[in-house]
């Protein structure tokens, strides 16, 4: 039920309380970097922190691991300039795997903080394979970094066009994208589009922006539920939710619920990247206040 009041109270007794909603909504930016074997190495961006830390997933492997094994390990190691190396050497002996090969070398270069050369080389790595879609959606993740919004709501739209296996992953940044800047209606529709695909951190991540949607438009029961569904995927993960969800409980007055809710997303946000802790303080300070 929506009661009316601020769901994102940026002021408690008279501090500054950061707003975890829209902190949540940005937490879609990733470029991935394709190794061998199983794992794809995501470089997850948080321009709110101004920081880049790497998270895993498990999914297939889309270039021969003989091209990539070298500059993978380096990468992994945080040999960000030698990855780049030996993957413009595997440019030379391996032109079936060109776009995959550019995508690894952008990805490198986001590791260094140079995101205009990364964008070079995503546009190349799209313009050598049109249907690439990892490429479209790192292409539109830097893209946005670099505040060229237009043209990454178009890579977005490209990429689900041109591989439709990463139609819903597409949508959720495009989703987060116009969320962010304020086209709420329209994001909305545009994550509904991602819902009967969504699997994975996609889901969570679809979910924790749904929810950002519905709490900032004070739809607080919408919210809530889907809080709910990306907590309930990721009961080890979803720290953004988790931390949304407790932003939700502090604007009910459900404090004790709150420190739950946050004490889980800082548990679960190994990396550092949420307010949670902020907000712990903030309803520490309150509670001392009160005593």
């Amino acid at each position: 039920m929506n009661d009316g009041r601020d769901p994102c109270p940026r002021r408690v007794r008279g501090e500054d309380l950061p707003c975890g909603i829209l902190q949540g909504i940005r937490w879609s930016r990733r470029v991935i970097l394709h190794v061998p074997g199983d794992p794809i190495l995501h470089i997850c961006l948080s321009p709110a922190a101004g920081m880049i830390f790497r998270c895993f997933l498990i999914t297939f492997l889309l270039i021969p691991a003989v091209l990539a094994e070298s500059g993978a390990e380096l990468y992994a190691s945080g040999d960000y300039t030698g990855a780049i190396s030996v993957f413009e050497q595997d440019l030379g002996r391996d032109t079936a795997s060109r776009a995959q090969i550019l995508n690894n070398i952008g990805t490198c270069y986001v590791a260094l903080g140079e995101p205009e050369k990364a964008l070079s080389y995503y546009t190349q790595a799209v313009g050598s394979d049109i249907s690439y879609g990892r490429g479209w959606i790192n292409l539109g993740v830097v893209q946005e970094r670099l505040g060229k919004k237009d043209e990454a709501l178009a890579s977005y739209d490209q990429a689900g066009v041109s591989d439709p296996a990463f139609f819903a992953e597409a949508m959720v940044k495009k989703g987060s994208l116009l969320t962010s800047e304020g086209d709420t209606d329209k994001a909305l529709l545009v994550f509904r589009q991602a819902e009967p695909k969504a699997a994975g951190q996609v889901f969570v991540d679809l979910y924790t922006g749904i929810g950002a949607v519905e709490f900032i438009r004070k739809n607080t029961d919408a919210a809530e539920e889907a809080f709910l569904k990306a907590t309930e995927a990721d009961p080890d993960g979803a720290a953004l939710a988790f931390t949304n969800l407790g932003v939700l409980r502090i604007s009910q007055g459900r404090y004790a619920d709150a420190k739950i809710l946050l004490e889980t997303a800082a548990r679960n946000d190994r990396a550092g990247q949420t307010n949670a802790n902020e907000y712990l303080k903030k309803l520490a300070a309150m509670a001392g206040e009160g005593s």
